[in-house]
């Protein structure tokens, strides 16, 4: 099948905010069963880090097709480059960072309304 290029804003909307969006976004080009496309982004407005995340591990990282994308504001570039760099953290730094050693346990509600009234702030 040939190639097409495809205005995400005419699925989605101008303004990208949702994972959701991302995944019926693929199923949509999926059903089409285009091997190439072209994901026109001219008449996007704004994009949310957690879409621009979903998009890059679903189109970028893990696509069966060829996908090219054209048209990208500077700010969605920045946003697409942002989300790349963190792809590769390996499992281990990413545990380490989770580590439960920050955990604070309690053993009653009244205990940690004490814990919470001594805490200063300015």
């Amino acid at each position: 099948m040939e190639e097409k290029i495809i205005d995400i804003t005419a699925y989605i909307g101008r303004d990208l905010k949702s994972r959701i969006a991302v995944r019926e976004f693929r199923d949509k080009i999926s059903n089409e069963q285009r091997t190439t496309v072209k994901i026109d982004f001219r008449n996007v407005n704004f994009a949310s880090r957690s879409f621009m995340d979903e998009f890059y591990n679903i189109f970028i990282a893990n696509a069966d097709m060829n996908v090219e994308l054209i048209n990208l504001s500077a700010e969605i570039e920045v946003m697409l480059e942002a989300v790349k760099s963190t792809q590769h953290r390996s499992k281990k730094t990413a545990n380490k960072i989770s580590s439960n050693d920050y955990d604070i346990k309690f053993s009653s509600i009244s205990e940690a309304n004490k814990y919470l009234e001594a805490l200063p702030f300015s």
